[in-house]
């Protein structure tokens, strides 16, 4: 299960997730980052992943793509971290290739 909480702030939208990004739950976060988005276009986005307990590869494969349109990802629990330094570093690899 995944809990998505959306927070506006003054400068930019926060999505704090809560538990595991996996298989429906990636589908879910997807539908409302893209709605977000396009409500509300040139908004800066930060992710929160401090109370995430696993991420699957296509949640991963989101995040990537997330970060490559501009999204912050932030972490405070050493999996998490480690998962956001490997999804910049990748992105950062991807971006220099292309």
């Amino acid at each position: 299960m995944l809990r998505i909480t959306v927070e506006e702030k003054a400068d930019f939208i926060r999505f704090r997730l809560e538990g595991k990004l996996i298989g429906d739950w990636v589908k879910e976060l997807e539908r409302a980052w893209i709605c977000a988005k396009n409500t509300q276009p040139g908004t800066r986005f930060r992710i929160d992943l401090s109370s995430v307990s696993f991420v699957d590869n296509k949640g991963k494969a989101l995040l990537e793509s997330m970060v490559s349109e501009g999204a912050e990802l932030l972490a405070d629990n050493p999996m998490m971290t480690s998962l956001v330094r490997s999804i910049l570093e990748h992105v950062k690899t991807e971006h220099a290739n292309t």
